[in-house]
């Protein structure tokens, strides 16, 4: 692979992660007006009709046969996570919802290894232990060991379970999807799922809300925001770099997204120290590791 192509990729790898790591956030603000599960109806229905018209210009492309397929692509990569984040972070806080986020490599690797019979190196299994190590860390140093605060195991288990979707979703891109445009496949896959979502909205209670609750109109706009930036366009960047990278590489965004937490925690005035900076040191060695373990591998 050329410098330049490397140089995308770490690029592309760090946009990702500004992006989804305000994802969590918005999560939280459309919590005040919708349900968890009106929450994850408008984002993939939101995305589904901001899909269509790319939709439309593809239709004659796309693989008909296979829509199964990519409906399958379109549940494990935002609709069923979309109600298990939701649903978690009801009682969850992000930082929780953060370090248990972080486990997605983890199930990529292992997934593609007992189901896909990939090929892994030592440098990625040592780099997915140490990005894991970072981001637990971090969390720790954000809330002590002794808070006394304890998880829930069900709304944990939530994030873990879409997790495995997300390392589901990832090999089954790779292993499936390399020839197809990263447009085309989350066009067809959001169209597939989306405006079925679009359709039963308006016999939800959700027009309602949006009208009458005193933060209906900010819930919505938070949710508009995730469903066109932190789905849209973040999943046909993310595609991309399936594509052109390895799964674990890419997967390996979760764990940087609590670094851009950690810096939005700077400008706002909070303290970070040096078992901060070690932790992002360490996070950033171990997704160094999986991107030269797939690398050396490749070439």
């Amino acid at each position: 692979m050329s410098q330049t192509s490397e140089l995308k990729a770490w690029i592309i790898l760090t946009f990702l992660s500004l992006i989804w790591g305000t994802s969590f956030i918005l999560i939280k603000k459309s919590l005040i007006a919708f349900t968890p599960v009106e929450v994850a109806t408008l984002r993939v229905g939101i995305s589904g009709l901001a899909f269509f018209p790319l939709f439309l210009f593809y239709c004659r492309r796309l693989e008909w046969h296979r829509w199964w397929f990519y409906f399958i692509i379109a549940l494990t990569g935002s609709g069923i996570p979309a109600i298990l984040y939701a649903t978690a972070q009801t009682r969850l806080s992000s930082a929780t919802s953060g370090i248990l986020n972080s486990i997605t490599p983890i199930f990529t690797l292992i997934i593609g290894i007992l189901l896909f019979k990939n090929l892994t190196s030592l440098k990625q299994i040592i780099g997915s232990v140490l990005g894991f190590i970072g981001v637990a860390v971090l969390i720790v140093l954000d809330k002590p060991l002794d808070s006394g605060e304890k998880v829930p195991i069900f709304f944990a288990a939530l994030i873990i379970i879409g997790t495995l979707m997300y390392g589901t979703n990832v090999n089954l891109i790779k292993e499936y999807f390399q020839h197809v445009k990263p447009v085309q496949l989350s066009s067809f896959a959001f169209v597939l799922l989306g405006l079925p979502v679009l359709c039963v909205i308006p016999f939800t209670n959700i027009p309602y809300k949006i009208a009458n609750h005193p933060e209906g109109m900010t819930s919505l706009y938070a949710l508009i925001l995730l469903a066109l930036v932190s789905t849209v366009l973040a999943l046909i960047i993310f595609y991309k770099l399936v594509q052109d990278t390895s799964a674990v590489f890419a997967a390996s965004v979760a764990y940087i997204i609590p670094i851009v937490a950690l810096i939005w925690g700077v400008f706002d005035g909070e303290f970070v120290g040096w078992m901060h900076i070690v932790s992002m040191a360490i996070i950033l060695v171990g997704v160094y590791l999986i991107r030269v373990g797939h690398v050396n591998k490749a070439t």
